[in-house]
């Protein structure tokens, strides 16, 4: 910073201290998040400050107009002599930024960031800034730059060369301090105690005022966001949201059974399915929206996507919990615990403790909340596929029923004859041969008889080959190599073995429609179309979901159809 900071609106102080810090925080992956963090929880008091800009502005505006006045009215003599006074160094020349410390002995640190706990800088060590996310900071050495702390309190006994920053907390100056500009407290207080040096203005952004109180907030920051956890036992608000979410999943699972027992279904039958569509839809989802966005008549749609997708999450989840407590309870051998809200109850019982747990609440609200979308969506697929008609059998030609009457007679000749054994007469054969009209159809490649993969198996097949690809491409240095990797790996594992390892997990197996092998010519034309697929947002892939043959463009480029296999047909054999 420099000392044009002094003269800029309040509103921007949070927001240029922030820019500073990531600048000088950016070279450590830690260090950025913890600067994101700061800017996120530090723009929380710009609004507020932008009220208190009016009466900065009014009180500056007076001041400089008084400066006028008494500058015309003073004599020349004095107004030479105060401009000679001026062009000598004073104290608080020296106090500008960039501070001159005095060297003192002890530790002398570039930055000091830390997370969780409280901080001391100790007289005589120094440091370049100082940055405590869920503590305080004690300053009674040296900071050369500025002090950010959000959720907990500022204290200073030495010298700061530049801002003081708290967020959720107070900050307080002692006596003998010094600081090089201003002091800012959002959602707290700044106290100045006699005798202490303040270059700059002191800001205060209270809330209470509005009639808003942020100790909840700071708690809730405190206690479950610091250490990853949806609940905490210290924040009684969170307990009175988890009851109204209890209550409201026991109503939607009474009046809901069906859909709730459907998702239970699926979530039994596939559980790394479930997971891995629910991976695939929350990735998805920002592309389907943006896609209807930019149709414009698709914004229409947007707000009937989202609620579909809250519902789908929330009977989802309700399932995902009915399921736990149902495992549980048959494993207990308990019967009551195998009624459906029984189970809900026990369920809900396992995870409340689970999200107690620091770290593990996380991953397990994660883990949950994937999984229920997952269960959503193939439980709304499944539904779909049931109520669609099936098509009807085609009727068969005239030439087949020729082809059927002639080989039921000589078949009835043979059965009744003595010589039901032997084969027909060598003429007959001639005959059946030559004649078109009666010789039988090219008949189908056996495999495929097999159902044709949808589009969100075929997905997740695909998101487990892109997660392998990313490390593979990572470890060659990323694009363009990456893109050369990946071409590689699909185009090898299609013609070595009809499939990839994503196909593989998922029982998926890719065949030409000819019914001839997949050689890597085939393959390489393939995995170029489907790049070009991509490249028209993802158009080529949703291609999949309204078309017949479940065929996107690079499948129709290349001839070549996605089967599903039921389970246990070894994929690497046909």
């Amino acid at each position: 910073m420099n000392s044009n900071m002094k003269t800029l609106k309040p509103t921007r102080i949070v927001a240029t201290l922030v820019r500073r810090l990531w600048a000088r925080l950016a070279q450590n992956c830690a260090c950025r998040a913890v600067a994101v963090l700061t800017a996120g929880c530090g723009l929380l008091g710009a609004v507020s400050m932008a009220a208190q800009e009016t009466n900065n502005a009014t009180a500056t505006t007076a001041l400089s107009a008084q400066a006028q006045t008494g500058a015309v009215s003073a004599d020349p003599l004095a107004a030479e002599a105060a401009d000679a006074v001026s062009n000598a160094p004073t104290a608080t020349d020296d106090a500008e930024f960039p501070r001159k410390f005095r060297h003192r002995a002890g530790a002398n640190r570039s930055a000091v960031v830390v997370i969780g706990r409280d901080v001391e800088l100790k007289e005589g060590d120094s440091a370049e800034d100082v940055v405590v996310i869920g503590g305080s900071a004690k300053i009674r050495g040296d900071v050369r730059e500025s002090v950010v702390v959000i959720g907990g309190d500022i204290d200073v006994e030495g010298e700061v060369g530049q801002a003081a920053v708290a967020v959720l907390g107070n900050v307080r100056v002692g006596q003998g301090a010094t600081m090089g500009e201003d002091v800012v407290a959002v959602g707290g207080s700044v106290d100045v105690a006699d005798g202490a040096t303040v270059h700059g203005q002191t800001h205060e952004v209270d809330f209470g005022a509005a009639g808003l109180k942020l100790q909840w907030l700071k708690k809730w920051f405190l206690h479950c966001v610091l250490k990853l956890r949806p609940l905490a036992p210290q924040v009684g608000w969170v307990w009175a949201v988890a009851a109204v979410f209890f209550i409201f999943y026991l109503l939607v699972a009474a009046v809901f059974p069906r859909p709730v027992q459907a998702c239970v279904a699926e979530l039994t039958q596939r559980p790394a399915t479930t997971f891995l569509l629910g991976l695939l839809s929350i990735l998805l989802l920002p592309l389907v929206l943006l896609i209807l966005a930019a149709t414009g008549i698709g914004l229409l749609v947007v707000p009937f996507v989202l609620a579909a997708l809250a519902l789908g999450l929330i009977i989802g989840k309700i399932a995902v919990l009915e399921s736990l407590g149902l495992t549980i309870g048959g494993h207990l051998g308990v019967q009551a615990l195998q009624k459906p809200l029984a189970a809900l109850m026990l369920g809900t019982v396992i995870i409340v403790l689970l999200y107690l747990v620091p770290v593990l609440g996380l991953l397990t609200f994660g883990v949950i909340s994937v999984w229920s979308s997952g269960v959503a969506v193939r439980a709304g697929f499944a539904g779909l596929r049931r109520e669609t008609p099936d098509k009807p059998a085609p009727a068969p030609t005239a030439s087949s029923a020729g082809v059927a009457a002639m080989t039921s007679a000589p078949a009835a000749e043979m059965s009744s004859s003595p010589l039901g054994a032997t084969a027909a007469s060598p003429q007959a054969q001639a005959t059946m041969a030559t004649d078109p009209a009666t010789s039988p159809m090219p008949a189908l490649p056996e495999v495929l008889s097999f159902p044709k993969a949808g589009f969100w198996e075929r997905m997740g097949a695909a998101f487990l080959d892109v997660v392998l690809v990313s490390i593979l491409g990572a470890i060659v240095g990323g694009p363009p190599q990456a893109f050369l990797v990946a071409l590689a790996y699909f185009a090898g594992m299609w013609a070595w073995r009809g499939t990839t390892i994503g196909g593989i997990v998922l029982g998926l197996k890719l065949v030409r429609l000819d019914g001839q092998r997949i050689t890597f010519v085939v393959a390489l034309v393939r995995g170029l179309a489907a790049a070009f697929s991509v490249v028209v947002l993802f158009l080529g892939f949703l291609w999949i979901t309204w078309d017949r043959d479940k065929q996107g463009w690079h499948d129709k480029i290349a001839g070549t159809v996605v089967l599903r296999l039921p389970r246990g047909t070894p994929l690497v054999c046909i």
